[in-house]
């Protein structure tokens, strides 16, 4: 198997590099064999602690402006650690690309929260204009992320289009608005049935949650492209949903395990201090709320992740993630207390840590050959001096 799949690779590997080939033409492993590619992180802790360290501080001698630079930093510092098959990842975007994309947001920000000091309906129409441009944000995010993005020296890609983001994100934003709409009238005119609109309102985007989130991993995953091969996501909606309960069944569950451990502990302390000053309740009710969304946020996390990734591929190439559910959760709660303890000091190692449980958990099943592959995939550096042209020419 070993010397036919040599002799494939080298037969293969020979041919004519033409970027432009269907991926239907890219050929496979013969007899219908897949390969599995490991999916492994080098990054050490006490390495990106440095990085972090710098990075924070900087962001807050500049108030903010570093912000660009620090998020570059830390992106290439993983990637650059991170090897699909043998050959690394990369991001390549400088720093002040990012730079109009803060900007854009720095002043819907700052022009939401102005109009606010005005007036409230002023600032509900400048947060209503914010959330129109919101659908193009995330898009030009995409796009730039992973036109930056290369494996092995090779660029990825989305290919995703305006109208599509906008159908993707439409209903969620709708159901944001008519519910800050909502809550605008309520206080106004002083009428319970505003009130009751806005709780069935948000009652139903509530419910509606597991459908946005397919719509939106639909949108995302089903444009990526890896050079010659585009990739689909065919998670139906109903995995969303069993998801989304199995997410609420858990969120109950920790609730009242928390709910009862807290009811315990203050009644120890109202038993040993005597009545509780009134500050005690606020600060007990932030404590719980903290405990129930370090158990629940990872459970989301890890199902999520599987689901996603599961359902990602085409013929030729599917990726598995098996994130287990259990240890993700314990390993986040122990990150929970150890940053408490430590003052927020061990975030760069509950970083790391984290994003190794979650990278090592994925494989990469191939049913075409890694150099056949790189065959059929302009390199980056290549594509770059393309487009150059291309610029100059149209500009």
């Amino acid at each position: 198997m070993s010397e036919m799949r040599a002799a494939y690779v080298g037969a293969m590997a020979s041919a004519p590099r033409a970027a432009a080939v269907p991926p239907a033409e890219v050929p496979r492993l013969p007899r219908g064999a897949v390969v599995k590619l490991p999916v492994a992180l080098n990054a050490r802790a006490t390495d990106y602690a440095r990085i972090w360290i710098v990075n924070l501080l900087l962001t807050l001698l500049t108030l903010g402006l570093y912000l660009p630079w620090a998020r570059v930093r830390s992106q290439r510092y993983f990637l650059r650690r991170t090897l699909v098959a043998g050959h690394v990842l990369d991001y390549h975007a400088p720093p002040a690309s990012h730079l109009p994309r803060y900007g854009l947001v720095l002043a819907l920000v700052a022009g939401v929260v102005g109009a606010c000091l005005g007036s409230p309906l002023a600032g509900l129409l400048a947060f209503s204009m914010a959330l129109a441009v919101t659908p193009l944000a995330v898009h030009t995010s995409l796009t730039h992320r992973m036109a930056h993005t290369s494996w092995a020296g090779r660029r990825l890609s989305f290919k995703g289009q305006f109208t599509a983001v906008y159908g993707a994100l439409l209903m969620p934003l709708m159901g944001v608005l008519v519910a800050a709409w909502l809550t605008l009238a309520g206080a106004t005119f002083h009428h319970p049935m505003w009130w009751v609109a806005l709780g069935f309102v948000i009652a139903l985007w509530v419910l509606g949650v597991p459908l946005f989130l397919w719509a939106y991993f639909h949108y995302r995953q089903g444009r990526l492209e890896l050079g010659p091969l585009r990739l689909w996501w065919q998670a139906s909606p109903v995995a969303m949903v069993m998801l989304w309960a199995r997410t609420a069944a858990w969120s109950v569950l920790v609730s009242g395990l928390v709910m009862g451990l807290g009811a315990v502990v203050l009644g120890a302390l109202l038993w040993w201090r005597g009545p509780a000053p009134g500050a005690w309740l606020p600060s007990m009710v932030a404590l719980l709320s903290a405990a129930v969304l370090a158990a629940v946020v990872p459970y989301v996390q890890a199902r999520l992740q599987n689901l996603v990734w599961n359902k990602t591929g085409n013929r030729s190439l599917r990726f598995r993630s098996r994130l287990s559910v259990q240890d993700y959760v314990l390993l986040q709660l122990r990150h929970a207390l150890l940053l408490v303890l430590t003052l927020g000091f061990y975030w760069p190692w509950a970083v790391v840590a984290s994003r190794r449980m979650r990278t090592e958990a994925l494989t990469v099943w191939a049913r075409v050959d890694t150099e056949v592959l790189k065959a059929h995939w302009t390199p980056f550096a290549q594509a770059q001096a393309g487009a150059a042209p291309k610029r100059r020419a149209s500009a």
